[in-house]
């Protein structure tokens, strides 16, 4: 899963290269690039709330295309720090909140399917972040935590076909999504537990 991962980013990049060669001509920083992204996501999310999920799946993965790209403009430009790694990982956070609740929003008015689904979105969210955060704590342990069936942009590309296939598919989408977040979770958790074994408490 991780080589295939790896495989498909790496195309990606190559694809957006000239992309980011333009940017770059442009003058464009990589965190200025990371807090557009923020912004254009949050404006995706204004979409959905509305209940124009087409539209909001466009310009969700519009937004997401940042995501891809600051990291890429740091490398280019020789500004790949810390402070832009807190920062991006920081804002993604928060862009993927503001499109749950937006979901959430958009559920409330205009069902996706039974009342109990705004809980699975609640979960959802929650299993997008306890994922991002076990990845997080494991690297501040040491420890690589790139391991799961589910991380973000597998998380993007769920939410853009669910949003994409209409009302009825999102309820199943994100019925499996949060499924699939929580299951990834646990994989870190089981994951760092065994590679910690035998270290002392830090």
């Amino acid at each position: 899963m991780s080589e295939t991962r790896a495989l498909v980013e790496a195309r990606l990049r190559g694809a957006a290269s000239p992309l980011v060669a333009a940017l770059d001509a442009m003058g464009v920083g990589p965190d200025g690039l990371t807090v557009a992204g923020l912004f254009l996501n949050l404006g995706a999310a204004a979409v959905v709330a509305t209940g124009h999920l087409g539209w909001g799946a466009g310009a969700f993965l519009f937004a997401s295309v940042f995501d891809m790209l600051d990291g890429s403009l740091a490398r280019r430009q020789g500004r790949s720090t810390d402070r832009g790694a807190f920062l991006d990982s920081t804002l993604d956070r928060v862009s993927e909140t503001a499109l749950f609740v937006a979901l959430l929003h958009d559920h409330s008015l205009r069902p996706y399917g039974p009342d109990w689904l705004g809980v699975v979105i609640l979960l959802g969210l929650a299993g997008s972040l306890s994922t991002s955060y076990a990845r997080a704590r494991a690297e501040g342990l040491g420890q690589e935590c790139k391991v799961g069936w589910l991380e973000r942009p597998e998380r993007v590309v769920l939410l853009v076909v669910g949003l994409f296939a209409g009302r009825m598919a999102l309820g199943y989408v994100l019925f499996a999504l949060a499924a699939l977040s929580w299951a990834t979770t646990f994989q870190r958790v089981f994951y760092v537990w065994h590679q910690l074994e035998g270290r002392g408490r830090e």
